[in-house]
């Protein structure tokens, strides 16, 4: 094991603690004008009752906070209550499985036919969603979990009255029309995505239901004004393997990459008549955004040649060694639904992933992608990116800060200033965990001079194991 390795490993394990907002040791000056909370979200036990979880989508969920205020920090973290953990803790054993991990003990076909009418352990561990004021905890493999916004505390399950389980990590806002949309992927009978709006006035829909012809992952997807796009890549699950106790999901999976990849184009003014297409087979975890441009749909992913390499580098990051070496890149694909064609052009020449752009550049037109990238090829073979970077799509520009080798950043969220001008007028902020003091916290940076490096950190006093998406909600006015 590398040095480099054994610096985010030592994160893999359980929070020691959990507890409300508590204030924060700051090094540098937190900006006034920086007010709000930032929440994040990722796994908080990395074993549950002496059962290890072997991927880390598997973690029983934790969100954590930082709320900022008049120069102050103050974080907050709190294992989000599922019913499948405190089911597992009544029983006083492990008794689910997830996504890289098997369910302990030998074939339960009661188990079995309970995953059948209600699905599996929704562990909550992957992404957060701020609407309304509200806040919820989300894992595609079940509804989302709300999160008093204060204490952190779970308040559970909730479906907005519209939503069938399960309910994707990945939402995308149309800034022009305030509306969020999402989607689940139904495994079974049917095999469907059913596509959701959550309106501006508080209410959920369901807007369509797009059948699939087989058992499948779709991880995000990617939202305009006009239309969603999805990208079914050539994988295969065999559900019964699954079902039967034979094999974790990931391990049921099959790439197929003579197959290709298929487009799915949802016009929201008809969206029971998608246009489906095919290409040459790639897969992709996260979308940054998308827009329309004359006559085109434009669309920023993280491009990566093959799910099994992607799926055995993300295992990596909880196993005892590395399993895999990053292939992601930054690409832009420009869909031309009459035509049922798609052009490919790499964006950069780095590996890297979470692409994020600004608030207010949701399904427009963006000048920027904020992104965490592999500063070399021996850290895209040892794990997480080390290198929070701003890239300028139309000068290929590229503004960024690497962390210390002893430090391991997240997912990096632009925050606007109050009153700011473009989305460079603001701050980065990303949880960074630390090893060699043992211990997490946030780091912000001058989203305009990225290379200068951190100018405010707000230290908890112990450690949070890496996670995975966050969302900003900015203090009331």
């Amino acid at each position: 094991m590398t040095a480099m390795a054994a610096t985010y490993l030592r994160a893999m394990t359980d929070v020691p603690r959990e507890h409300g907002f508590e204030p924060l040791r700051v090094e540098g000056r937190v900006p006034a004008e920086l007010a709000g909370t930032l929440y994040r979200n990722g796994p908080g036990l990395l074993a549950v009752l002496g059962h290890r979880y072997r991927h880390w989508f598997d973690g029983d969920g934790l969100v954590s906070a930082v709320r900022f205020a008049g120069g102050r920090a103050h974080g907050a973290a709190r294992l989000v209550q599922s019913r499948g953990l405190a089911e597992e803790r009544a029983r006083g054993r492990a008794y689910f499985g997830a996504f890289g991990t098997k369910a302990p003990g030998p074939w339960n076909p009661w188990r079995t036919l309970r995953f059948l009418r209600e699905g599996g352990k929704n562990p909550a561990n992957t992404a957060i969603l701020e609407w309304q004021r509200r806040v919820f905890a989300l894992c595609e493999v079940g509804l989302p979990t709300e999160i008093e916004p204060d204490t952190l505390e779970t308040l559970g399950e909730v479906d907005l009255g519209a939503i069938v389980r399960p309910f994707s990590a990945h939402p995308h806002r149309v800034d022009e029309t305030g509306y969020v949309y999402n989607f689940g992927i139904r495994l079974g009978r049917p095999n469907a995505i059913d596509l959701y709006a959550l309106r501006p006035n508080g209410t959920a829909g369901k807007v369509a239901q797009i059948p699939l012809p087989g058992p499948t992952m779709i991880h995000d997807f990617a939202v305009t004004p006009r239309h969603a796009v999805f990208f079914r890549g050539p994988l295969e699950i065999d559900l019964l393997r699954v079902l039967l106790g034979r094999s974790t999901y990931v391990d049921s999976m099959t790439w197929r990459p003579e197959l290709g990849t298929e487009v799915i184009v949802v016009p929201f003014d008809a969206p029971a008549s998608p246009i489906r297409f095919t290409v040459d087979a790639f897969w992709t975890w996260h979308t940054a955004n998308a827009f329309e441009q004359d006559g085109e749909i434009v669309v920023d992913v993280v491009h990566h040649r093959d799910f099994r390499r992607s799926a055995a580098w993300l295992a990596g990051v909880i196993e005892a060694a590395p399993v895999g070496e990053a292939d992601g890149v930054l690409h832009r694909l420009r869909i031309d639904p009459a035509r049922r064609t798609m052009r490919v052009e790499p964006l950069r020449d780095r590996t890297g992933e979470f692409p994020r752009v600004a608030p207010q550049e949701d399904s427009r037109d963006h000048e920027v992608v904020y992104q965490g990238e592999h500063s070399s090829r021996e850290v895209a073979r040892t794990g997480p990116p080390d290198t929070l970077v701003r890239i300028e799509l139309k000068t290929g520009a590229v503004d960024g800060h690497t962390f210390e080798s002893h430090e391991t950043p997240s997912e990096g969220v632009f925050v606007p200033r109050p009153g700011g001008q473009g989305p460079r007028d603001g701050w980065v902020v990303a949880q960074v965990y630390d090893a060699r003091a043992h211990a997490s916290g946030w780091a912000v940076l001058d989203a305009a001079h990225m290379n200068d490096g951190p100018i405010a950190r707000a230290w908890l006093d112990h450690h949070v194991p890496l996670g995975f998406h966050g969302a900003w909600s900015p203090a009331a006015r």
